[in-house]
C-alpha cells in the first residue's frame, strides 16, 4: 500500500520562509559589516568656553587661547587653568611647556601654570617669536634686514644676528637637537632676479653653521627627526645635518601633496601625513591621504570626504563633518566613529593635543574630541 505524506501546514511554510530570509539577512550583514566602516559612539565632545579664531594653539594637553585682551589656558575639558593679561595686538609661539609672548617691543616668557619668567622691551617692534626647549627666538625692527634675539628661559641674553638677514624677509625660525641647542631660520630674498628662500642653521651662541639656498619653491615646514633636518616644500622634502649640509639620498619628491600632520618620536623615523594640494588648497575636500614614513610611501583613500585629518599613536584619524575615521598605519579600512550631535557640523580642524585629543570647531564653538582607543 503506498503511503501518503502528510502536507505541510501553511503556517509552518510561512514560518520557515520568514526564517531562511532572516538568517540570509543576517549574513548579508555580516558581510557588510566586514568590508564597510563601523560605526561607534566612543568620541566624547567637551565644549571649550571661547569663540573659534585664530589663536587657539595647543599647549600640551591643554589649549590657548588670546580674547584680544589676555591669554587664556584651558585644559582638554573646558576649564580655565590660568589667564595671563597682556594687551592689545599680541601674538604668541609655545612648546608643551613654555610660552613666549609679545605685543609691542615687549616679550613675557610663561611657564606651564602663566606665569611669568622673563618680560623686557626689546627696544624695536617685535615681528614673531618662537620657543623652544631651552631658549626663545625673537625677530625684530624692520621687515627686510631684521635681527634676530635669542634668549634663554630666564631672559638671559644668548645670541643675536643680523648680518645674516641684510636686505632679507625673516620668514620662520625653529629649534633642534636633543636639547634644542640648534636653531634654523627660514629666510627670503626678494631682491635678486628671482625669489630666494635661503635656509640657515646656528648652534646657539657660537657660529652660524651653515647656509643653502632652497630656490623659488615655497618652503612651508621644517622637521627634525633621526639627526636630520626634513625641509618641506611644494616640490621636494629634502634632508639636511645638523650642520646644514644636504644629504640627497634622502629627498623626496612631494609635488602635488601638502603635509597636514605629523608625529615625531623620540627614536625612530617621523610619520608625516600628506594631502592632495588640489584637495587643501581653499576649502579642505580630502578624499586620499599620503604616509611617508622612513622608506615607507603609503596611499590611503577616505571612505568619506573629510575636512582634516592628523597622526597620532601610530593610527591615521581623518575627520569629516559628522564622523572621526580611524585606522591603524597596515590597516586596509577605517573604522568610523560618529561625533557627538553637540559639536556636528564639524567645520574646521585645528589641531592635535599631546594626549591625542583634537581641537575643533563648529561655526563659531570650539570643541576637543577625545579620540577612541584602538
Amino acid at each position: 500500500m503506498q503511503r501518503v505524506r502528510p502536507k505541510m501546514s501553511r503556517l509552518r511554510a510561512i514560518l520557515i520562509l520568514i526564517g531562511l530570509v532572516l538568517a540570509l539577512a543576517a549574513l548579508i550583514y555580516a558581510g557588510v559589516s566586514i568590508f564597510s566602516p563601523k560605526q561607534e559612539n566612543s568620541v566624547i565632545a567637551y565644549t571649550l568656553p571661547c569663540q573659534y579664531n585664530e589663536s587657539l594653539m595647543p599647549f600640551g594637553s591643554n589649549v590657548l587661547y588670546y580674547d584680544g585682551v589676555s591669554i587664556h589656558c584651558m585644559s582638554g575639558n573646558g576649564k580655565v587653568r590660568w589667564s595671563f593679561q597682556i594687551g592689545s595686538n599680541a601674538g604668541y609661539d609655545c612648546t608643551d611647556k613654555v610660552v613666549a609672548a609679545w605685543a609691542g617691543n615687549t616679550i613675557y616668557i610663561l611657564d606651564q601654570n602663566g606665569n611669568s619668567s622673563y618680560n623686557d622691551n626689546l627696544g624695536e617692534a617685535i615681528q614673531f617669536a618662537r620657543a623652544g626647549k631651552q631658549y626663545v627666538a625673537a625677530v625684530i625692527g624692520d621687515t627686510t634686514s631684521p635681527r634676530l634675539v635669542v634668549k634663554d628661559h630666564t631672559g638671559a641674553h644668548m645670541d643675536e644676528e643680523a648680518d645674516a638677514y641684510q636686505d632679507l624677509i625673516l620668514l620662520d625660525v625653529g629649534f633642534y637637537g636633543k636639547n634644542g641647542e640648534y636653531m634654523w631660520t627660514l629666510s627670503l630674498d626678494v631682491f635678486g632676479t628671482a625669489a630666494n628662500t635661503l635656509l640657515n642653521t646656528f648652534e646657539v651662541g657660537k657660529m652660524n653653521t651653515g647656509q643653502v639656498s632652497l630656490g623659488d619653491s615655497i618652503t612651508y615646514a621644517v622637521l627634525y627627526e633621526n639627526s636630520k633636518l626634513r625641509v618641506i616644500g611644494t616640490r621636494k622634502m629634502l634632508a639636511f645635518n645638523y650642520r646644514g649640509a644636504e644629504d640627497t639620498s634622502q629627498s623626496v619628491l612631494v609635488y602635488g601633496w601638502r603635509l597636514i600632520g605629523k608625529e615625531i618620536p623620540e627614536r625612530g623615523d617621523a610619520m608625516m601625513l600628506f594631502a592632495p594640494t588640489s584637495q587643501t588648497d581653499n576649502q579642505f575636500d580630502i578624499r586620499e591621504l599620503r604616509l611617508i614614513n622612513g622608506q615607507e610611501d603609503k596611499r590611503y583613500s577616505l571612505p568619506d570626504t573629510c575636512i582634516g585629518a592628523t597622526i597620532w599613536n601610530k593610527a591615521i584619524y581623518a575627520l569629516s563633518p559628522t564622523h572621526l575615521y580611524q585606522a591603524g598605519l597596515a590597516a586596509r579600512r577605517f573604522t568610523a566613529y560618529e561625533i557627538p550631535s553637540q559639536a556636528q557640523p564639524v567645520t574646521r580642524f585645528i589641531n592635535t593635543l599631546s594626549d591625542g585629543s583634537i581641537l575643533v570647531a563648529s561655526g563659531e564653538n570650539v570643541f576637543v574630541l577625545t579620540l577612541p582607543e584602538q
